[in-house]
């Protein structure tokens, strides 16, 4: 998002800490001692370096993003003699936890009996082991060239490879790049891009999109849930948008298990699609410029990007006649936000429901006109009170009482006074509060936990809208959206 100077300082300092190379470790070094003549050989290999074939990395989605919960090794032999207490491991110069320990496929999946697959599952915080740099000249989260880890038998602990015993203090380390990294939460989702011409615009989107088992087959069609990620999600890999912000919680991968409130009626789910830019949805003009610094300018904000993804929306439903028309939700946080905020004012007709968080289209650039608009659009906004990045008085709050204003009877807004998670109740800030960055709401959203909203008969201005007055709980974001309906299918 705009300059997104404390997330871009805090990943920077934390790519730093997490990405920072191993030591280089001694060479393998034989022992010096020589057998008896009756002596029968030894299978001891006393050695500084374990034999590795190859590694892999797993890379998961969490509240505050990406990281690697489980190391895969591959040996030349199977494996035997280890514990969940065999191995320590780090990452850079951070030491992980680890929890279990066991043969399993190439995958890094739990196996029956012996095997020449070795992993290392480790609980995971949010300072650490993230698989992502951070470009701080583009504003946009990237894949580290590599992760560095190390492995060593633990004091007083040995595994055998083959014939060939390890013992404590020896140490593997592995440099894992692209080729190395697994992704199973993605793995499902059908990934392609979309082009958009026009003259002097040649734009090509990248887009997502996952289906629930049986939805082919069940008693109906299906909605479609659409997320617009955020300004650090941008580029030309999909899986940055899916995994930079836990979209994949959208699916039923996941234990909040969003998906609960779209099976009604014998439907097999939602349909979800993600659709990502190579810049920001808030580029003016295609060169990354965003189009909300002049705050002076009254005109509506307009993106380069609109059409282009008018696009890619409208193409995917035309090509899936399983997607109920009547049931599209359009969402997305930060610069994702704005671009829901703006598809509203452009194309909204077309959407059953809008929920946008940390948007960032500002509220003085929004006419009375289009205020009238909208009005009747069923809105739900979610932002945090402590947002630094994209300040609420500038942005929703006023537009929020604009519409209630206006007349809106199915606009709803919630407003926390900070974000904290479940992933990770206490994590790593540059504050160092416990809570994340007040800017990453959308949290909130994927852990399904927007469950209070403003109790409008409280609000006469924007000075009302508080978080003591977010009481209202008699239907969370996601059961709201599910339940929300165009008259007839859009056209």
């Amino acid at each position: 998002m705009e300059n997104l100077m404390k997330k871009m300082t805090s990943l920077f300092l934390a790519a730093l800490m997490l990405f920072a190379v191993a030591g280089t470790f001694a060479g393998c070094s034989e022992s010096s001692a020589k057998p008896t003549p009756d002596a029968a050989p030894s299978p001891t290999k006393s050695a500084a370096e374990i034999v590795l074939s190859k590694a892999a990395v797993v890379v998961q989605g969490y509240e505050w993003g990406p990281a690697i919960p489980k190391i895969v090794l591959e040996f030349a032999e199977d494996v035997s003699g280890f514990a969940n207490d065999t191995f320590e491991v780090s990452f850079g110069t951070t030491k992980r936890t680890v929890n279990a320990v066991y043969v399993s496929d190439e995958d890094g999946n739990k196996a029956d009996g012996a095997g020449k697959h070795l992993t290392i599952e480790m609980s995971v915080k949010s300072s650490e082991a993230s698989p992502f740099s951070y470009d701080m000249e583009k504003n946009v989260n990237t894949w580290a060239e590599s992760v560095d880890f190390k492995v060593t038998v633990a004091p007083d602990k040995t595994f055998s490879v083959g014939s060939i015993s390890y013992q404590a203090g020896d140490t593997l380390s592995y440099s894992a790049t692209a080729a190395d990294r697994k992704i199973p939460q993605t793995a499902s989702w059908v990934k392609d891009t979309v082009e958009y011409k026009e003259e002097g615009k040649d734009i090509t989107l990248t887009r997502a999109a996952w289906a629930p088992e049986g939805a082919d087959t069940d008693s109906g069609k299906n909605p479609l849930i659409i997320w617009l990620h955020g300004g650090g999600e941008g580029g030309t890999d999909i899986d940055i948008a899916l995994l930079g912000n836990e979209v994949t919680a959208l699916t039923t991968e996941n234990e909040t298990n969003v998906q609960k409130y779209f099976t009604a009626d014998g439907l097999a789910g939602a349909y979800v699609l993600a659709i990502q830019t190579p810049t920001a949805w808030m580029d003016v003009d295609g060169t990354n410029t965003y189009n909300h610094t002049d705050a002076d300018a009254t005109e509506q904000q307009k993106s380069w990007y609109t059409e282009a993804l008018w696009k890619a929306i409208t193409t995917y439903v035309e090509g899936n006649p399983d997607v109920d028309t009547s049931r599209i939700y359009l969402g997305g946080c930060s610069n994702g936000g704005y671009m829901t905020v703006n598809l509203m004012f452009e194309h909204g007709g077309y959407f059953a429901a809008y929920y946008p968080i940390c948007e960032a289209y500002r509220d003085h650039r929004i006419s009375d006109e289009m205020i009238a608009s909208v009005k009747d659009y069923a809105i739900w906004f979610v932002l945090s009170a402590d947002d630094g990045t994209v300040t609420p008085p500038d942005y929703a709050l006023p537009t929020y009482v604009r519409l209630l204003e206006a007349g809106a009877e199915n606009a709803w807004l919630t407003l926390t006074d900070n974000v904290r998670g479940t992933d990770d109740p206490n994590p790593w800030s540059w504050t160092g509060s416990g809570t994340y960055d007040g800017h990453w709401s959308w949290i909130y959203a994927f852990n399904d936990q927007v469950t209070t909203r403003i109790d409008t008969a409280k609000v006469s201005s924007a000075a009302d809208l508080t978080p003591e007055n977010c009481t209202v709980t008699d239907v969370n974001l996601w059961q709201w959206l599910s339940e929300q309906s165009l008259p007839q299918a859009a056209g």
